[in-house]
């Protein structure tokens, strides 16, 4: 499991620089773990960005990117999730459907690129399996 962290310099408005105050940014984090649910192992990497987060998920033997997709929270009083794909099938891919749960269940702007092969068994164990490593990482998270 490897972390990194890449602070931005402070911006300001032109009002707040004139009183001295700073305004911060949350940093940009990088994040590589491996995942093995006894039926599927796969390596997880994690860019949280200012507001949303790339999740990239693939074999542990491969480095491949056939799908991608972001899903985020639509405005208020709306509760639905706006989401779309940008590469792969059209229609409800697995990186879809995960973006969509993911920021249904956090709230937050989540691009997904879920390059795994599961069927209904292996499906629900892997999202057991990553909705737990989440929960007990959430800072690289959310």
């Amino acid at each position: 499991m490897e972390s990194c962290a890449v602070s931005t310099p402070p911006q300001m408005d032109a009002g707040d620089a004139a009183k001295g105050q700073t305004v911060g940014l949350e940093p940009f984090t990088s994040h590589v773990a491996h995942l093995d649910t006894g039926v599927v192992q796969c390596t997880l990497r994690v860019l949280k960005m200012n507001g949303s987060t790339m999740l990239f998920l693939h074999g542990k033997e491969t480095n491949r990117l056939d799908e991608f997709a972001v899903a985020m929270p639509a405005r208020p009083p709306s509760k639905d999730v706006v989401a779309t794909t940008f590469m792969g099938d059209h229609g409800q891919t697995d990186s879809l459907v995960m973006a969509q749960k993911l920021s249904a269940r956090y709230g937050r702007q989540f691009y997904v690129s879920m390059n795994l092969q599961l069927d209904n068994i292996t499906r629900p164990v892997f999202e057991k399996a990553l909705v737990t490593y989440m929960k007990e990482h959430l800072q690289q998270f959310v």
